[in-house]
């Protein structure tokens, strides 16, 4: 029973390094630089050995894309039962890793029905928690849900992030950095007078 446990250890690890690596590709040179011969260079393989793994490129991409979707799930859960939950919000997604993966995979869904049906369901799933908590605080904040609804906060918030990061990457030049500091400081403003409002 103890060699088929280092096996299945072993294989574990295996695919982890595989998954790291296809995420370092892609930050570094964009999902297009994928393949079974880059990743396996990185790792130290044979190219072949990669589909013993991922049987095609597309699972390698949804393995990477579901792992850290997992992890930006409940990043985002945190953030938002946080006692400053806008604030945590803006911060995660200004995380230029995390946001860049996502760039990348939204542009290589454009290309591969598997990737977007994943794409589509991370977006879903991540509105679906900002829309819901933000039902429950816009008030807090001195926000008429009617007036900005919690579709178009959440739209806004993620929306800019993304814009910012998907700017930087490409070397745009749209003073993504001034939009960037002016919604730190209205998420900072924003905070402030939820922490003195009544009863707090």
């Amino acid at each position: 029973m103890t060699a088929p446990r280092r096996r299945r250890a072993a294989t574990v690890e295996k695919a982890t390094r595989l998954l790291d690596a296809t995420e370092e590709i892609i930050l570094r040179e964009g999902y297009a630089a994928v393949s079974s011969r880059s990743v396996a260079a990185r790792v130290a393989i044979n190219a072949p050995l990669v589909h013993y793994y991922f049987p095609t490129i597309d699972d390698l991409f949804v393995a990477v894309l579901r792992r850290r979707a997992q992890r930006t799930v409940e990043q985002m859960a945190v953030a938002l039962a946080s006692a400053e939950p806008l604030r945590a919000w803006w911060e995660l997604v200004s995380d230029p890793r995390g946001t860049a993966l996502i760039v990348e995979f939204v542009a290589a869904a454009n290309h591969r029905p598997a990737l977007r049906a994943e794409v589509g369901k991370v977006a879903r799933e991540l509105r679906r928690m900002q829309i819901e908590k933000l039902a429950t605080i816009l008030d807090e904040y001195g926000l008429d849900a009617d007036e900005y609804p919690p579709a178009l906060v959440a739209a806004t918030i993620q929306g800019l992030a993304f814009a910012v990061v998907a700017d930087k990457s490409t070397g745009y030049d749209t003073a993504h950095e001034e939009a960037a500091v002016a919604m730190t400081r209205l998420v900072t403003r924003l905070e402030e007078k939820r922490a003195r409002r009544p009863g707090k």
